[in-house]
């Protein structure tokens, strides 16, 4: 080769060009590796997420009273995350009251949503009757006006009483006046009417000076207190501390079917010191008396039993003889309290 040519070759050999084969194995390689990436993401992502996602049913199931707590918590706080919301969606299932709640645990949510339901207990502590039943509406036959004479002992001492009963249409006003050192009073006005008496106001007093009352608001349909905030639903055939003597007796005048031993009476009856209870009256039968103005055969005999521990117990015997009446009241008080021991000497005008 002359010397010219050799000058015009060039300085250096292009790079070689990449076989086929070679290219073949470089792609089959990059394809492996995808396929061993993609099998290594299938064989543990899905199986750890189903692991978690399997967790909180089986927490449900074998734990019922945390699933409960994060339900009752949720809907105390009415603040919700994903994590909450999917347990307690798990929990709806077995968080029916199955298995009672261990005691000191948070109890259900359903049973703690009922008792948010719950209507309040009322104000008045009065029940309608015992056991919660209706009053019975009794018919009342009264008598004349009269005033009825006793002699009452207390301890050891004895005072004269007078009790004044004077109708006047369909109105009525009954005094007691007790004699001695205390000086008791008390009178009960209202209305009359079929089942008897209907007070309207009752007054406590001491030396003539009223010290409390008791307001029966027929309106309204309240019994309320010139001392005591409290107040009570006004009951049919309501009466206060004294009315009840004479509502007792027009009752039993009026119907005989009552005069059995075993028979009771109830009758809600109202003090001015705020309280009020239904007086259950039971007919405890015939006895025979020794009164001031001579024996008595035959007096009915009626118990109200102390409802609580500091109740006024009352024996009362009535004289069927004279509408009646009560010949002897026997009112037993708390232990410290002691009693009094009512007995008719006479009846008299008005």
């Amino acid at each position: 080769m002359p010397p010219a040519a050799l000058n015009s070759l060039p300085l250096s050999l292009p790079p070689p060009r990449p076989s086929r084969r070679h290219a073949a194995l470089a792609a089959t390689a990059a394809v492996l590796a995808v396929h061993l990436l993609l099998l290594g993401q299938a064989g543990t992502a899905p199986g750890s997420d189903r692991r978690q996602a399997a967790a909180p049913p089986m927490q449900v199931r074998h734990i019922v009273v945390p699933a409960a707590k994060k339900a009752a918590n949720q809907a105390a706080n009415d603040a919700t995350n994903a994590a909450t919301t999917e347990s307690t969606t798990e929990a709806r299932p077995t968080a029916a009251p199955a298995v009672a709640p261990r005691p000191g645990s948070v109890p259900p949510p359903r049973k703690h949503a009922a008792a948010e339901r719950r209507p309040a207990p009322p104000a008045t502590p009065a029940p309608p009757a015992p056991g919660g039943t209706p009053l019975p509406a009794y018919a009342a036959h009264l008598p004349p006006p009269m005033t009825l004479h006793y002699s009452v002992r207390q301890g050891g001492a004895t005072s004269q009483a007078l009790l004044r009963w004077q109708p006047a249409g369909d109105r009525y006003r009954l005094t007691l006046e007790r004699s001695g050192q205390a000086a008791l009073g008390s009178d009960s006005q209202g209305r009359l009417g079929a089942a008897g008496l209907a007070p309207e106001r009752y007054v406590e007093s001491r030396r003539g000076r009223e010290q409390r009352a008791v307001n029966f608001q027929h309106e309204a349909g309240r019994i309320t207190f010139s001392g005591p905030q409290l107040q009570y639903p006004l009951l049919p055939g309501a009466q206060d501390r004294l009315s009840w003597m004479l509502q007792l007796p027009a009752v039993l005048e009026a119907d005989a079917t009552l005069r059995a031993p075993g028979d009771e009476v109830l009758i809600f009856v109202a003090g001015a010191g705020g309280d009020g209870q239904v007086w259950t009256f039971t007919v405890q039968g015939l006895h025979d008396l020794e009164a001031p103005a001579g024996p008595m055969a035959g007096a009915l005999h009626l118990r109200r039993a102390a409802a609580r521990p500091y109740d006024t117990q009352v024996d009362v015997w009535l004289d069927p003889a004279r509408h009646h009446l009560p010949v002897r009241m026997l009112m037993q008080f708390p232990p410290a309290a002691g009693g009094t021991d009512w007995a008719l000497e006479q009846l008299g005008a008005p």
